[in-house]
């Protein structure tokens, strides 16, 4: 994803952009949710997953990693991960968790799809225009700019029920719900944010202006008073890390919008952004515990609890990873430290939680812990991709391997 930063001949929004891929690729899970444990890959993976469950600031500099871990190996894994990924894809652009999956949680592509924004532009185009043909306007509790889950039903040879025209092999079927209307809707905004500012493709944002707009106001429907967004309508939980995901997908979209001359709507958003940076820090924060609150809701706030993962542990990340707190800042260094010390072994899969998180390492990389983060791969890669990834590998641990190979091609030809 560091290859945004290729946008031509716009130093300001390639600054800008430096800041999305560094703070705005990570995104975590939400507390005990099919969709951030990456359930249904297909349906043995389903019964699988229902089986059971799931240090101080280094400037980066030459790992004391595994050896085979050169640049050159990192260029194979890359393409490797790139291919798995479009081998996800549906015929009608959506992804699965997995290939030959039967479930699509947009979230999971949304983040996916951005890895795939250099190498298969194509794909992400078709992406983006089956998630705005998809949306609810309204969905069932009466808000407009969501999309739902679905069930992918494959056909056998010779039915021609499919839907969309020529896609006879497969059936959509909505399920009438989802696991997050926020963060649905700001991941997608920072894909388009992401696929515009590498392609210049003007033609897709003016054609569905009215589309993309409705998903950037799903967000500003759920925003509350206290400036945190509520997690779905009908629900009274605001979570931090769906707000740190609303905060960077308004502020991506905005510079869109900014480009594209929509002064007025692009300031609108970044008011709404500025309040809910604001609601996280003034309502999240406890400056006698020391950190934010994971979750809050009427009945209480939810801080983290020691060596608890997730989402207690990986909740504190957000920060950084989406660009609230720079990786330069003592409370980064804090957040950081205070992470590794109740995970030391992390980055060896030491931990009590099912998924290999590649997201965490991404954030070990961006806080100059490149030794764990390279240990990190070396795990992975003997785990899961000399064992052709077997569950609990999915779409967002492979888009998160691409980005973090990237960061760390690019971090290593600075040295």
């Amino acid at each position: 994803m560091v290859r945004f930063l290729l946008s031509q001949g716009k130093p300001f929004l390639a600054a800008v952009l430096a800041l999305t891929v560094l703070a705005a690729i990570i995104h975590f899970g939400r507390h005990v949710s099919p969709r951030y444990q990456g359930m249904s890959h297909n349906s043995q993976d389903d019964q699988d997953n229902q089986a059971g469950e799931s240090g101080t600031h280094e400037v980066a500099g030459v790992a004391s990693g595994p050896d085979y871990l050169t640049p050159q190996h990192f260029d194979f894994l890359i393409e490797d991960e790139l291919a798995w990924l479009v081998s996800c894809r549906l015929p009608n652009g959506a992804f699965t968790q997995s290939p030959g999956g039967n479930t699509v949680i947009p979230y999971f592509p949304n983040l996916a799809a951005r890895t795939l924004v250099v190498s298969n532009p194509e794909v992400v185009r078709d992406y983006i225009l089956w998630y705005l043909s998809s949306l609810n306007k309204p969905d069932r509790w009466g808000l407009s700019g969501t999309i739902y889950d679905f069930r992918v039903e494959y056909l056998p040879p010779g039915d021609t029920s499919g839907i969309a025209g020529d896609l006879t092999k497969i059936m959509m079927v909505p399920t009438a719900n989802y696991d997050s209307a926020d963060s649905y809707a700001a991941t997608f905004l920072s894909l388009v944010a992401a696929y515009y500012f590498k392609t210049g493709d003007r033609e897709l944002i003016r054609a569905n202006f009215h589309d993309i707009s409705l998903v950037a106001n799903v967000v500003v429907e759920l925003q509350d008073e206290d400036g945190l967004v509520f997690v779905k309508p009908g629900s009274r939980t605001k979570y931090l890390m769906d707000n740190a995901e609303n905060y960077r997908g308004l502020l991506d979209w905005s510079q869109v919008l900014l480009e594209e001359g929509y002064l007025d709507e692009a300031n609108r958003l970044k008011r709404v952004a500025t309040r809910i940076k604001e609601g996280i820090f003034d309502v999240l924060y406890d400056p006698e515990r020391g950190g934010f609150a994971w979750s809050l809701s009427p009945i209480w706030k939810r801080f983290p609890r020691d060596r608890k993962w997730y989402p207690d542990g990986v909740s504190q990340l957000y920060l950084v990873t989406c660009g609230l707190v720079s990786p330069d800042d003592p409370e980064a260094h804090a957040i950081w430290h205070t992470f590794v010390q109740n995970f030391p072994e992390w980055q060896a899969g030491v931990k009590k939680d099912r998924f290999p998180w590649t997201n965490v390492a991404v954030a070990s990389l961006m806080m100059g812990d490149r030794d764990k983060a390279l240990e990190f791969v070396d795990w992975v890669n003997q785990k899961y991709l000399l064992n052709s990834r077997p569950y609990p590998w999915y779409i967002l641990e492979s888009a998160y391997l691409v980005t973090l190979l990237e960061l760390a091609v690019t971090s290593s030809t600075r040295q």
